[in-house]
């Protein structure tokens, strides 16, 4: 769809060989088509981890302590968080910054998990609880062309648990709302990443 409309599209995924080969069928479907790939680690499946109860986003790096889980969920709010904090430094640019939650999908990513109960939970709930990858990509297109996206919000399935369904705008984490919150994680980001921004 973003293809067939002229958008650039960046195809992310564990093997290069599959992108690869999902490249070069957008190409040969429409020979304009802007494709480039990202190889990425793609750890998790959990579904709204975003909005989990996890304190405060310290210790990002997991240097006093790690839980596998833990880290992820963080990871995910300060997402969040740090895209409403991006929407707050671009407020009156033509740039939209979203988070988008995908839901969960039957995808061969499952079977990564290290987790033995996890990977227990999703035998038993996969068919009636994750939709399809193609509607795991639902929310993604609809916050990169809809014309009622909302700058900082956070945008995800409708359906039970957030897994799959329709997508709307979701209610954001606390700390995501308060700007001395996402200026602390800014600063913090620019602090571990030697990057800064002119913005």
């Amino acid at each position: 769809m973003l293809v067939r409309h002229g958008a650039a599209v960046i195809l992310a995924g564990r093997d290069q060989g599959r992108l690869d080969d999902a490249a070069a069928g957008l190409r040969s479907g429409y020979s304009a088509a802007d494709v480039g790939t990202a190889v990425l680690d793609l750890g998790s499946l959990a579904s709204i981890a975003a909005t989990w109860a996890v304190g405060r986003l310290d210790d990002l790096k997991s240097e006093r302590r790690y839980g596998g889980m833990r880290a992820y969920a963080k990871s995910k709010r300060a997402n969040v968080v740090f895209t409403a904090e991006l929407a707050r430094r671009l407020a009156g640019t033509s740039i939209v910054p979203v988070a988008v939650h995908p839901g969960a999908a039957v995808t061969g990513l499952q079977r990564h998990n290290q987790s033995l109960l996890t990977r227990l939970v999703i035998a038993l709930t996969r068919t009636i609880a994750m939709g399809s990858p193609e509607g795991a990509a639902w929310p993604s297109l609809y916050a990169a062309t809809s014309p009622d996206i909302v700058a900082g919000a956070f945008y995800g399935p409708a359906g039970r648990d957030q897994t799959s369904g329709t997508p709307q705008q979701l209610p954001l984490p606390r700390d995501a709302a308060d700007p001395a919150e996402g200026a602390r994680l800014w600063q913090y980001s620019e602090r571990v990443t030697a990057a800064r921004f002119a913005f």
